[in-house]
């Protein structure tokens, strides 16, 4: 077993990462090594790396991720289903580790809000463990990490984005309470709609509308379940409003789910609506994603806006099962469009941050 391991660290915004060597920890009760095969580089870690929200420095980046379990300390592990995990398993984990006891995990069913949450690639690496993040060779998990094993058919690459991408856009599909039959319109051709179109089309949505500025994504998405696609870039509200509204026989669609991450994108939304529609905000995970909209629109339409921001356990696991079933279906292996090593994690970013990509995988 190695005694040392390096991870790519962010000690400033916008500066380079730099490769640190720091020592393996001593592995603790019910915790576990993980051996890292892959870990995509998510948008809230530009969004840490550029400076939009703040990030705890020094700090090791990255939480989509899998891994193969190198150690496990003293006692039994197991994963989603309670099967006992052993060294060598394939393996992905929910992004936080939370206490299952405080009033949000045990009264309102939000993890993710525990009062005592811990975040892989969120949190300083500067005291041991260190391997807290995903742009590193090792990750080391606590006990209050949920684990969920991999499919052997499912790749690494293919699975990677569910840490993150796909359990959020389950977790947002729950909150919508989609129908068969149902309009959907999905701002944003990233990972996030990608995986929400896959989702529409398997859960038998009538029009999946993408909007995007984007030809090759939006050409793309088409492989996952779009039937229509409009390039919005030279597009005024009033016309985008009223292809939404031809689409639907003149009623405006039921839901429509925001992943692109721009505040402007919202009023445009709830204007897209039919009466009684809502509207699944996803992208703006990052402070100061203001917007103005008439609320009198809001009472008189009977809209309904949600916010969803990370995932319960249950939708990672709902994620991971939704690629094995379905990746004869749709093309998953497509969405890590390009691969840089941990030594070129920098020009990984540089890619990420630029519109030329799905998701850049890095793979230590």
């Amino acid at each position: 077993m190695k005694k040392f391991a390096n991870a790519a660290v962010m000690t400033q915004e916008r500066k380079p990462l730099e490769i640190v060597e720091y020592p393996l920890p001593e592995i603790q009760a019910e915790c576990v090594l993980v051996k890292i095969d892959c870990c995509t580089i998510c948008g809230s870690d530009i969004h840490s790396w550029i400076g939009r929200r703040k990030a705890p420095v020094p700090i090791i980046l990255g939480h989509e991720i899998v891994g193969t379990i190198a150690e496990i300390g003293p006692g039994q592990v197991f994963d989603s289903f309670n099967r006992r995990l052993k060294v060598g398993d394939r393996i992905t984990w929910t992004i936080m580790d939370n206490c299952g006891k405080c009033y949000y995990c045990r009264q309102k069913g939000l993890m993710m809000k525990c009062k005592d949450l811990k975040k892989y690639g969120h949190d300083s690496c500067e005291e041991s463990p260190h391997f807290t993040g995903g742009f590193a060779e090792y990750c080391y998990l606590t006990p209050g990490t949920c684990i969920v094993s991999i499919p052997d058919h499912v790749s690494s690459q293919e699975a990677a984005p569910a840490n993150c991408a796909l359990a959020t856009i389950t977790a947002a599909w729950e909150e919508a309470r989609i129908k068969p039959v149902e309009n959907v319109l999905i701002q944003g051709a990233g990972a996030l709609g990608f995986y929400l179109s896959a989702y529409s089309r398997h859960n038998g949505c009538s029009n999946i509308i993408v909007t995007d500025i984007e030809d090759f994504r939006l050409e793309m998405i088409q492989e996952f379940g779009a039937t229509h696609t409009i390039n919005v870039r030279d597009k005024s509200r009033e016309d985008i409003v009223s292809n939404m509204q031809d689409l639907t026989n003149g009623f405006g669609v039921d839901c429509v789910f925001e992943v692109a991450g721009r505040p402007e994108l919202i009023p445009l939304g709830l204007d897209c609506l039919r009466t009684g529609g809502r509207l699944i905000e996803v992208g703006n995970s990052f402070p100061n994603a203001d917007f103005k909209y008439d609320a009198c629109k809001i009472v008189w339409r009977r809209l309904s806006l949600i916010g969803v921001h990370n995932y319960d356990a249950r939708h990672l696991q709902q994620g991971v099962t939704f690629l094995a079933e379905a990746k004869t279906v749709f093309p998953f292996h497509k969405i890590a469009t390009h691969t840089v090593g941990l030594d070129d994690i920098n020009t990984g970013l540089e890619l990420a941050q630029s519109r030329e990509t799905i998701r850049v995988a890095v793979l230590p």
